[in-house]
């Protein structure tokens, strides 16, 4: 069994932006500008995404195109919010500030990293306001109370225990000859983070230091965790052949399992996560957001969104039809926040 499949990362459509485009400035390329409306217009038809694998990026075809997925996205989030503010549960402006405050003590980097990725204050509301108006959607008429939580807390002790991780730095070498320069530098003191950025063919390898992307124990390809199991933190193995690849595995450390300090946040999730699964029971959100989508009047203004438009409804439409036949659900066809 392989240690690690080779990451796989295709180039996705190419840009065809010209430069000197009008708009705000995004980037200069030696000195030819490229401007926001470029990158806004080609997001709209672009074909393919990197998304993270177990193995680290790998790209991936969209579904239509960014606009389509996006526009559905968007339509979706207008009816979410409707159907709360019909149903009385759409959050008041103080529910977001205290949900905001209650993220923001699980995470008190998010607003930081959220800023840092673009949204803006406001942005950020927004999403805690959808978030909670689909919460309390499909929990409406749904009570959890301290006993249920104890009583989940007592019946699942595994789910309150950090998995045992390690952190640890690989060199993967499609040609074997490179080995004696990884071992030569690493001879002659050299960090194997260094070296791994300098040397392995793994993907992503310079920009991650060689890190290798699986923490837990538990995830580990057997045969790679027989091979850390023996490793004392601060050594590597020998070289090891994995099919036509030679690899090599540095231990910078390990954490052994521990268990989680079940504090007022931690209860609180315990109560939401309950109270999801069993409103997810009494109420199918996914059937009522589809059957609003298909009695609300949408009318896409971007004549060539609009085609794109009527063909996913119509296959949604005719989706949910087949599904009514054969007595299955069917979900709406995008969600509606990111947690």
């Amino acid at each position: 069994m392989a240690l690690a499949a080779a990451f796989a990362a295709g180039c996705g459509n190419k840009g065809g932006g010209s430069a000197g485009g009008s708009g705000d400035g995004l980037v200069t390329v030696n000195g030819a500008n490229v401007s926001v409306e470029e990158l806004h217009k080609y997001l709209e038809r672009k074909q393919s995404v990197q998304v993270i694998g177990e193995q680290g990026l790998v790209e991936a075809r969209v579904a239509g195109s960014l606009a389509l997925q996006g526009m559905r996205d968007l339509i979706n989030r207008q009816l979410l919010m409707q159907i709360a503010k019909e149903e009385g549960v759409a959050p008041t402006p103080e529910a977001v500030a205290k949900e905001l405050e209650y993220q923001t003590k699980r995470n008190p980097a998010l607003v930081k990293t959220l800023t840092q990725a673009g949204l803006t204050l406001d942005e950020i509301r927004a999403d805690l306001a959808l978030d909670l108006a689909r919460f309390n959607l499909l929990t409406k008429g749904v009570t959890i109370t301290q006993s249920d939580v104890d009583l989940f807390i007592k019946e699942n002790p595994k789910e309150f225990v950090n998995p045992e991780t390690v952190d640890l730095y690989w060199v993967l070498l499609r040609n074997p000859a490179n080995k004696a320069k990884v071992d030569k530098d690493l001879a002659s003191g050299q960090q194997f983070p260094v070296v791994a950025a300098r040397y392995s063919e793994a993907q992503d390898a310079r920009r991650q230091n060689g890190v290798y992307p699986i923490r837990e124990v538990s995830r580990l390809n057997p045969r790679l965790k027989t091979i850390v199991d023996k490793l004392k933190p601060g050594s590597s193995t020998e070289w090891i052949q994995d099919g036509q690849n030679a690899v090599k595995f540095f231990l910078q450390g390990r954490t052994p399992e521990a268990k989680v300090n079940i504090d007022e946040a931690m209860r609180e999730q315990v109560r939401r996560r309950l109270a999801e699964a069993r409103g997810g029971q009494a109420n199918d959100l996914g059937k009522t957001l589809t059957d609003r989508l298909k009695a609300a009047k949408i009318e896409v203004k971007v004549p060539h969104l609009r085609e794109a438009w009527t063909q996913a409804f119509d296959a949604v439409k005719n989706q949910d039809a087949g599904a009514t036949a054969t007595g299955t659900a069917t979900p709406p066809a995008a969600g509606t926040a990111t947690k």
